[in-house]
């Protein structure tokens, strides 16, 4: 037996021996300790394994590192090689880790993580009017912020009320971030910030975050940006920043507002489209009469119909979700490639946020949409035949994946194909023949990002070209399971919905089994009458040795 001081690494933190923790020999297990409390940890066990085990409740989703839900920070122990994977270097340098990732080898103690690192102060700078109930605020923030034109960050209240906007400003052109507020109804964080946010006060922020910005493959690729309302912050900042950088290919921005009043910026864009002859800005509205030089229509209605063919162009899109879903579904029938398109719908974004109360979460958008049978799809896909092929090599391509594959545990390959292929086939044929879980319920305890969501799209499309589906058919799949991007795509897990009855997220029940079964940690045979715990989520279940009941 001896303590804990092993020599750092570039890749394991260190921190103060504490005592009582030494390492042990050979088959002993580490202890965990958190929240004044001890619990042991198998060799080779994660610590939201062993916590799960034990029947404590840790945030998680994602399960490999790649939603970062389960944030923790460790003030003991040494972190083994990977527990920071994917971390900014800021949260790394203050010992934060993944207890989803973390296998530790020696004892460890951790804690929730501190708010001051995932927030910090800016003072307002200035505070004015752009146009009804749309206001622009400037921040100058206590630490340097490194961001790009088109990200976002997250303002919180002191009462804890968080909610995302975005970066109007250009770094290196501009002091000040600048953000865009509209005034929404019964809004707790924009009307606090319009009516009650002093200048020279403080505000909390944490961020940079996000991904809709400046990003074309080459300063002559043609660019077509779409936004509503205060969408136009973002996408005024990408389109400033590309003109900045020298970009030589077209700029189209299009700024929608259901009424004259909310538009906003135009004279300074205008003077913009004057000053740059590759920047055309193109005001709309669509529920009042327009004056000269705006167009009276819906903004990606106009859009779409101007340019017809997108292959090639780089697309940004920003502001409504639901502008946002159907101008997303149109620039791939356009032929944008997938890559080529960046979405800010506006939803909150910060995992540790207090949203918005806004009602049961139950009368959120169901996921059922309503497809016409597409027979020369069907043709295409030789009935079924290349639809297989395609599936059977998508998903083994997925299990073999290290992003996408833990999404998938405690599910086999085949049961994967054969729910998907009943789903896509009712949906290109019409006959009733998939009676699993719509989008919404089946990915409910999910979190996934718009960039896991891409990724896996890639992937697909791969695998459909690899079979030799031809690219308008690849359009039409991709638009059908882009339609569905809001059912998955979400920042925390949402209760799953069974006949207008909300099922808890997370948590353990106990029961006896009625039947046989194998504990789900140490894999013992378990024996009709055991008693045993189980997480509602998973479905796991764990003996009495594994758990203590």
């Amino acid at each position: 037996m001896r303590r804990l001081c092993a020599s750092p690494s570039r890749t394991a933190s260190r921190f103060p021996a504490v005592p009582g923790m030494w390492i042990r020999e050979f088959g002993d297990m580490p202890e965990i300790k958190h929240q004044g409390k001890t619990y042991n940890c198998r060799q080779g066990e994660s610590v939201l394994d062993a916590f799960l085990r034990q029947g404590v409740n840790l945030p998680f989703s994602c399960r490999s590192g790649v939603c970062q839900v389960c944030l923790q920070r460790a003030t003991a122990g040494e972190l083994p090689e990977g527990a920071q994977k994917g971390l900014k270097d800021s949260l790394a340098a203050k010992n934060y880790f993944l207890p989803c990732v973390c296998r530790p080898e020696q004892d460890l103690e951790f804690v929730p993580p501190a708010e001051e690192d995932l927030y910090f102060s800016a003072l307002v700078a200035e505070k004015e009017p752009l146009a009804k109930d749309v206001y622009r605020i400037r921040l100058e923030p206590a630490l340097q912020v490194n961001y790009r034109s088109g990200q976002f960050i997250n303002l919180r209240r002191p009462d804890g009320i968080s909610r995302s906007y975005s970066l109007a400003s250009v770094p290196g052109e501009d002091y000040y971030l600048e953000l865009h507020i509209k005034r929404m109804q019964n809004g707790a964080m924009s009307n606090w910030l319009i009516d009650e946010l002093e200048v020279g006060s403080e505000v909390e922020i944490q961020g940079p975050n996000g991904n809709c910005f400046y990003a074309a493959r080459g300063p002559e690729q043609n660019m077509l940006l779409i936004a509503t309302g205060t969408g136009l912050a973002p996408l005024a900042g990408v389109a400033r920043t590309a003109l900045a950088a020298g970009h030589t290919g077209h700029i189209y921005l299009y700024h929608g507002s259901s009424r004259q009043d909310g538009l906003y910026l135009v004279d300074e864009l205008r003077a913009l489209a004057d000053k740059a002859p590759n920047f055309h800005y193109v005001p709309c509205v669509s529920r009042e009469p327009a004056a000269r030089g705006i167009q009276q229509c819906r903004a990606h209605a106009l859009a779409f119909a101007i340019h017809g063919s997108l292959a090639g162009w780089h697309v940004h899109l920003a502001g409504n979700p639901g502008m946002v879903e159907a101008a997303r579904l149109l620039a791939l029938q356009a032929g944008a490639a997938a890559d080529d398109i960046l979405a800010d719908p506006f939803v909150l974004k910060d995992l540790r946020a207090v949203s918005r109360p806004t009602g049961s979460q139950a009368d959120a958008p169901s996921g059922r949409r309503e497809f016409a049978p597409d027979p020369e799809m069907w043709a295409a896909l030789k009935e079924g035949e290349v639809m297989n092929a395609i599936l059977t090599d998508f998903y083994t391509r997925v299990f073999e994946d290290p992003v996408l594959s833990p999404y998938f545990v405690g599910v086999t390959r085949q049961r994967l194909i054969e729910k998907v292929y009943s789903f896509m086939r009712q949906i290109f044929t019409g006959e009733k023949m998939y009676f699993g879980d719509r989008p919404r319920n089946a990915h409910h305890w999910m979190v996934i990002p718009d960039e896991v969501f891409d990724y896996r799209e890639t992937l697909m499309v791969e695998c459909m070209r690899r079979q030799g589906l031809a690219e308008p058919y690849i359009q039409r799949w991709r638009a059908i399971e882009e339609s569905f991007r809001g059912d998955i795509v979400k920042t925390r897990p949402v209760p799953r919905v069974v006949d207008g009855i909300e099922l808890p997220v997370d948590g353990f029940g106990e029961t006896v089994l009625d039947v046989g079964a194998l504990c789900d940690s140490c894999e013992r045979v378990l024996e009709a009458g055991e008693h045993v715990r189980y997480h509602l989520r998973l479905g796991h279940i764990y003996c009495r040795n594994c758990n203590g009941v």
